[in-house]
């Protein structure tokens, strides 16, 4: 391979220019998986309980629970092409309520809840394209070496190089295929998990409880972009190009939260609860490989050529606070409301300090979020009946991310020391992105349909 000393040398002069904004956006989103029943009433729980989701977003909540308790959650999600996008059990809990007083209970809990997004794939089909991948490589060497390219940052324009696509006669680099591609082709996915696991403590008395929990919080998220470009004239060295970039970052930390639920008048409950500022250890992996298919056969095994990068840092996660009021009637049913608000950080990166630059330029295109949930409940016997609608002005803190709507309905069956609850929940987004060729925004929405269903039993 031409010139893979200088690679490995120069490795270390790489920075995170390849590193997508997506990524931060995922350390930023707004979880929505949960047991059945929080799903069913849009996660609208936080001054009720009687829930392990709840407990994440309130640990008072925790303290509602008057026997000890497990349950387990699954979840089937679909896109609106039919892919199956989701097959999990997001949530799961454990919890046990101690008496110490006639009037008072000490809980403890242990609470799990995994969101996955995985939007499906963005496909683009362009015939007779007017820009092509080696046009972009060759505007960007200019009339730069490839070594020069590599010093300076080029790095498409180099692995273009590397992998034969491209050729230097000594003055400039030059495309080793005649014309034009007569179909491009664009692939683009991207998947995200975040995974919640929280220890939480809280005591109830007669009209109020109090609640903290700490959190170990994982995340990964994955963005994949392939380009494949065919057929290039048979008079050309080349006939095909193919080059896929694979940009990945993975990272946990502690964070620590608290909650209050209070009862302020006749089946009238509010609640209250903060998430504190953390910091992640994250881990960012960067692929970018270069295939090729030489037009004669006899130049075929020439190597695909890769450029990679794997960085450690540390990403600063934002504040959430948030408040909530519900009101019982005739402990037959109930109305709830929440509102939360998730702040912006002027630098998600907090170290190195070679980072911090980048940091600084990623917390200029952030800022908070409003998230606003409406939940409802009635019983009539062993059966009840949810609905929830939930709304954000913005899927993460990023300005140019829309936000998300949420609607969601469920069923539940209560028996002596069983329950079973079923949510169908319908979640819609819009986004976009950049055309990486043609630079032309294109719009992305997204629609996912969610089958959930939670079994929890009473331990003894």
């Amino acid at each position: 391979m031409r010139a893979f000393g200088l690679w490995l040398a120069c490795l270390a002069c790489l920075t995170l220019q390849g590193q997508s904004l997506w990524h931060f956006s995922s350390a930023m989103t707004h979880p929505w998986a949960g047991s059945a029943r929080y799903m069913a009433t849009g996660g609208a729980l936080s001054s009720l309980g009687n829930d392990p989701s709840a407990i994440l977003d309130n640990p008072a909540t925790a303290a509602t629970y008057r026997a000890a308790e497990m349950s387990l959650t699954g979840l089937l999600g679909v896109d609106q092409s039919g892919f199956l996008t989701q097959a999990q059990l997001p949530a799961f809990h454990w919890g046990t309520s101690l008496q110490i007083t006639d009037e008072s209970v000490l809980a403890f809990s242990l609470d799990r809840r995994t969101s996955r997004f995985k939007p499906s794939a963005w496909f683009h089909e362009t015939f007779q394209p007017t820009v092509s991948q080696v046009d972009g490589w060759l505007a960007e060497a200019g009339n730069l070496s490839p070594t020069e390219c590599f010093q300076q940052g080029l790095y498409g324009a180099y692995a273009a190089y590397q992998a034969y696509v491209l050729e230097y006669d000594g003055v400039s680099l030059y495309p080793l295929m005649v014309g034009t591609p007569e179909t491009q082709y664009l692939y683009m996915e991207r998947d995200q998990k975040i995974s919640q696991t929280q220890g939480s403590v809280a005591v109830r008395t007669d009209r109020i409880a109090l609640g903290a929990g700490v959190e170990y919080l994982q995340l990964r998220s994955t963005e994949r972009l392939s380009i494949f470009e065919y057929p290039y004239s048979q008079d050309g060295y080349l006939l095909n190009i193919y080059t896929r970039q694979v940009d990945s970052l993975s990272g946990g930390g502690l964070r620590f939260r608290l909650g209050i639920l209070a009862k302020v008048g006749d089946g009238t409950r509010i609640s209250a609860f903060w998430t504190g500022t953390s910091l992640l250890r994250s881990s960012w992996h960067y692929r970018y490989r270069i295939y090729d298919n030489p037009a004669n056969p006899a130049n075929v095994g020439v190597d695909a050529f890769e450029l990679y990068q794997d960085e450690s840092f540390q990403t600063v996660q934002p504040a959430t606070a948030g408040i909530g009021v519900a009101q019982v009637i005739d402990n037959q049913g109930f109305l709830s409301a929440e509102y939360r608000y998730t702040g912006a950080v002027q630098n998600p990166i907090h170290s190195p300090v070679e980072f911090l630059v980048i940091g600084q330029e990623i917390g200029r295109e952030l800022q908070g979020s409003h998230q606003m949930r409406l939940g409802t409940e009635w019983r009539r016997d062993a059966q009840s009946l949810r609905a929830g609608y939930q709304f954000s002005t913005k899927a993460s803190q990023f300005k140019e991310h829309s936000g998300y709507q949420q609607l969601s309905t469920g069923w539940g069956l209560r028996g002596n020391e069983w329950f079973f609850d079923l949510a169908v929940v319908g979640q819609f987004r819009r986004g976009q992105i950049l055309h990486p060729l043609s630079g032309e925004v294109i719009p992305l929405p997204s629609a996912t349909a969610m089958l959930v269903a939670t079994y929890s039993v009473r331990l003894r």
